[in-house]
């Protein structure tokens, strides 16, 4: 089964060089376009930032579409969308939190808003429309926009709470950001002008996955596995994806210059391209032995049907084609229209899709045209659990009128029309606006469409044992939140016909994860091409018939290897015994283990081990159990027993790796067993307790270094080549592992003042106290003096601990140069100097003196010559002492700043709790003034304190946090501003 985040990757679109996810719900589209005017906001009072957030211009748009097009109006219940969209907005700006009070429907009846010591409730009784609830939300904005004072994108408030709003209709109707639509319009068009390569960042360096055939990129000669160290002016290295996209993709016809790097290189080889229009291929193909064509279907964009259509005729050139699979698996789905074309093309005549609105109010059927050139063709239609939408009304339509073999698993269940209406600031509504029916009027709204033959892959190696398919919860249309109900009635629950569970070659699967754009025969290919093979029928019936024979010999086959795998384990896998007179009834007693017992350290290996006796008079059959679990790392293991003849014993262990990063939690995790006889087995439990390691804690501060490679006067230069050197300390209580300094180019600054030459240094791990001096280089690329931010860190990526700093270096004309000055340097107020790593006041303070030696002066400071390189002493905190020989000097280096540290008053906390809430008192210890405190239950805010600009230290909290029943992921979050914060993360288990 293939994860969701893949299947997610597989619906977005070839951006100017790599396939970029964005912010759909699962299973979509299904949707077709539709334009149209925006409306003019009109300006009133509470602009903040020249965005008007009392004008309600895009949510009250929305609530027209809502109130005219939605699919079921019976689900729009204002008061309901009003407290999911004010809890999507406490979601999205940090310092606002919000109270809801319900009833005992759970109905909003008041709403209570507060931002730091601003507080105001609101009645919401009165809501009974939508428009009451826009007049509501005027009311809610003017209080926000009066208090808010340090989120600067206004309009993230709105979308926030629209999208909030719209949570509660269904899981497909969201508005799309400006971005998300740009890209989504792109996908949809099947092209976009760029080189035509798929990359990714591996191993922190930005590769080519694969240059797509006949593109600029490919006539070049690149290859799988070149990395991309350059684009024009800009180095890549911790080059963010999207920023690479950007730069890669433009106008056809327009130049772009690569720096490539290749095993076996000596250096980098510079290529320059022109930019093309780039047809991203959403159809591949290729034909079989037997005259059987193999198509696979990977989204349906506005090219997909020409390109099936092309697809047909080139695999029908050798001779006509005896039969097709057309693989619709991983396709998540796309335009409706397409949907249809496709299956016009195999359809003689009758319905193929009909979407229908509320109580059957809209009735829209679409039929076959008899224009269709494939009627008589054979066809295996393969799909799995993340097929989706378009893709199930084409395995519908085909199933429906007989035209097909379904193969593989049962798909996700998108039964829904979306449609979309775009605002004047390039954002969009995409609207449910009806379901739809595959022919015969068949809902598969949250069911998705049955296979007529089920397969399942077993996994058996030493690392995995996947025997037992589980569904995946992720990846089903039922699953997801606010799902719609079926537009008809339920029909009675289909079963697949026939099933074939195959033991997975691990080899080529390998193959297929390493090269997902190639078409490699896997086992479903296989078996539907050998069913093909051996039928000529067009019609589900016969062709049902006909491979029947195939599916059964296949069976057999796949069940010896299977049988033999887990024999060389130990466990006898025999098929169930056919029902017959009771002989007798197996019992079992179960005992089951952790080892080692106890507290298990994070980073340590989990054997879970369980051991079946069966103490009664008849033999377990295929006897195995299944672990759930809140923990997500002890949920989902299988434990094999197989056969257990009375009085015999079998054993299992399922071993569980868990990360360094694993926090400290107990958990109880559940052994459900099943026998395939029948026979009724009770449930074990055993709680584990998984105890975190103690936690490096980083400090860090950077200092300008060209005194190796630029001229030596401390100053950067333009063009200048220089190093920004990182001292790194150990803080905390814990070890590190795996230690990686960073510098980027800040991600908010477009212009990418700085070439990176060396963006990432690995280091030894840090024991705690040791210190590490990290040396980055570059180059610098502006074209004029000014200011250059850039980012420093430090990371763990093992512990998952990091610190960074936003530097903002100064750059100064080539002729600059500081003017000699010799003097030695007294504080001018207070006991000390204060020496920074930049002649800037935000620079960090990297040593501290009575007396400095000045060499030189440049503008509004002194430098200072240290061992390596230089400091920079503020004119205004410093009085020269004329220089009359020598003069003694007292500096010492000071400790690498700390990021703001979360402490609480009474630690360890209890890991177990009956009670409903929790009081976490404590303080945020720092150097530097934290601006405020959030505290989140299960991604839930709960708790927002201010420190209203005071810059004393400790900040002091208290805080009541409310627990759920089950596992409790208390997240705290100190904030020092909008971009720099440390978190600290604490797991509590509710019980009853």
């Amino acid at each position: 089964m293939q994860s969701l985040g893949k299947t997610l990757i597989a619906l977005a679109s070839l951006l100017g060089a790599f396939y970029l996810s964005i912010s759909y719900r699962y299973g979509d589209p299904g949707w077709r376009l539709e334009f149209e005017p925006a409306a003019t906001a009109s300006a009133e009072s509470g602009v903040i930032d020249g965005y008007d957030l009392q004008s309600l211009s895009i949510l009250n748009r929305a609530v027209v579409h809502i109130k005219e097009h939605y699919v079921d109006p019976s689900r729009v219940d204002a008061r309901r969308m009003l407290g999911a969209a004010m809890e999507e907005v406490q979601r999205a700006i940090a310092e606002l939190l919000v109270e809801v009070e319900r009833d005992g429907d759970e109905i909003p009846t008041r709403l209570t808003v507060r931002i730091d010591d601003a507080r105001q409730s609101f009645d919401v009784t009165d809501v009974t429309d939508l428009w009451q609830m826009s007049f509501k939300f005027k009311d809610i904005f003017r209080f926000i926009s009066k208090n808010l004072r340090h989120h600067q994108r206004l309009v993230d408030v709105e979308y926030a709470a629209i999208n909030g709003m719209l949570s509660t209709l269904d899981p497909h109707s969201v508005l799309l950001r400006p971005e998300d639509y740009r890209e989504m319009k792109m996908s949809t068009r099947g092209k976009f002008g760029g080189l035509g390569i798929v990359i990714s960042v591996r191993d922190g360096q930005l590769t080519i996955v694969n240059p797509m055939e006949d593109t600029p990129a490919s006539r070049a000669g690149l290859r799988p596995g070149d990395r991309i160290v350059q684009i024009g002016l800009d180095s890549t290295v911790n080059m963010a994806l999207s920023d690479a996209v950007e730069l890669l993709r433009g106008a056809p016809g327009t130049p772009a210059d690569i720096w490539v790097m290749r095993d076996g290189w000596s250096k980098a080889r510079k290529y320059t391209l022109t930019r093309a229009d780039i047809k991203v291929k959403s159809v591949a193909s290729k034909r079989l032995a037997g005259g059987v064509g193999l198509v696979r279907l990977r989204n349906f964009q506005n090219t997909t049907f020409d390109e099936l259509e092309a697809a047909l005729r080139t695999m029908g050139r050798r001779g006509k084609l005896q039969g097709l699979i057309l693989d619709l698996r991983e396709n998540p789905g796309g335009l409706l229209d397409q949907a249809i074309k496709i299956a016009d093309l195999f359809i003689s005549s009758g319905p193929l899709v009909t979407t229908v609105g509320f109580g059957d109010t809209l009735r829209e059927p679409k039929m076959a045209t008899r224009a269709g050139t494939q009627t008589e063709l054979p066809i295996v239609v393969l799909i799995d659990d993340h097929s989706a939408s378009a893709s199930e009304i084409v395995a519908g339509a085909l199933k429906n009128h007989h035209r097909a073999l379904l193969v593989g698993e049962k798909t996700f269940g998108k039964g829904s029309v979306q449609i979309i209406y775009d605002n004047k600031d390039d954002s969009a509504l995409k609207l449910t606006i009806a379901q739809y029916l595959t022919p015969g009027d068949v809902s598969i709204q949250s069911i998705g469409i049955t296979p007529d033959i089920e397969t399942r892959p077993a996994v058996l190696t030493d690392e995995r044992t996947d025997l037992i398919v589980t569904p995946d919860e992720l990846t089903s249309e039922e699953s997801l939140p606010a799902h719609l109900e079926r537009a008809v009635a339920a029909v009675e629950a289909e079963v697949p016909l026939m099933g074939l569970e195959y033991l997975r070659d691990e080899a080529l699967q390998k193959k297929i994860d390493d090269n997902p754009d190639e078409l490699i025969v896997d086992a479903e290919i296989e078996l539907a091409h050998q069913m093909l093979r051996v039928t000529t029928a067009p019609h589900r019936e016969a062709m049902l018939d006909a491979a029947r024979p195939v599916v059964e010999a296949r069976r057999a086959l796949e069940q010896k290897r299977i049988s033999e795998a887990l024999a060389a384990r130990g466990i006898e896998w025999h098929a169930a015994a056919e029902p017959g007179p009771t002989t007798g009834t197996p019992r079992a007693e179960v005992t089951v283990e952790a080892r080692p017992s106890g507290p298990i350290d994070a980073g340590q290996t989990l054997e879970l081990h369980a051991t079946v006796r069966n103490v009664g008079d008849a033999p377990f059959t295929r006897l195995y159990a299944v672990t759930t679990s809140d923990n997500d790392l002890l949920t989902g293991h299988e434990l094999l027993f197989g056969e257990v003849l009375p009085g015999q014993s079998r054993e299992w262990t399922a071993k569980v790796e868990l990360p360094h990063s694993a926090l400290t939690r107990r958990d109880t995790v559940k052994l459900e067993f099943t026998d395939a006889s029948g026979a009724a087995i009770d449930d074990a439990a055993i709680k584990i307790d998984v105890r975190a390691l103690p936690r490096p804690r980083f400090a860090l501060h950077w200092r300008v270094d060209d005194t190796q490679r630029g001229n030596g006067d401390g100053l950067l230069q333009l063009g200048e080549d220089a190093e920004i050197v990182i001292d790194a300390k150990n803080l905390g209580p814990g070890k590190s592992f795996d230690i990686l300094g960073t510098l980027r180019n800040d991600e908010t600054d477009l212009e990418r003042g700085v070439y990176i030459k060396k963006g990432r240094v690995e280091h030894a791990p840090l024991a705690p106290g040791e210190r590490a001096t990290l040396r980055m280089s570059f180059k610098v690329k502006v074209d004029k003096p000014g200011e250059i931010p850039v980012s420093v860190g430090v990371y763990d990526t093992e512990i998952r601990e990091s610190t960074s700093e936003r530097a903002l270096l100064p750059i100064v004309a080539p002729e600059a140069a500081p003017s000699p000055f010799a003097a030695t340097l007294a504080p001018k107020a207070g006991d000390e100097l204060t020496l920074r790593g930049a002649p800037h006041p935000s620079a960090p303070t990297v040593a501290r003196g009575t007396r400095a030696r000045a060499d030189a002066r440049h503008g509004d400071y002194y430098r200072v010559p240290l061992d390596d390189s230089f400091a920079w002493v503020s004119a205004a905190e410093a009085t020269p002492i004329p220089d009359a020989g020598p003069s003694p000097t007292s500096i010492a280096a000071v400790e690498p700043t700390a990021p703001p540290f979360i402490e609480l008053s009474r630690e360890p906390l209890a890991v177990e709790t009956h009670d409903r809430a929790l009081t976490l008192d404590g303080a945020v210890l720092g150097p530097r003034p934290v601006r405020d405190l959030l505290i989140y239950v299960n991604d839930k805010k709960v708790y927002f304190k201010s420190n209203g600009g005071a810059l004393g230290d400790p900040f002091r909290f208290s805080a009541e946090v409310p627990l759920d029943h089950g596992t409790n992921r208390i997240t705290m979050i100190a904030r020092e501003d909008e971009d720099y914060a440390s978190r600290r993360t604490v797991i509590i288990n509710r019980t009853p």
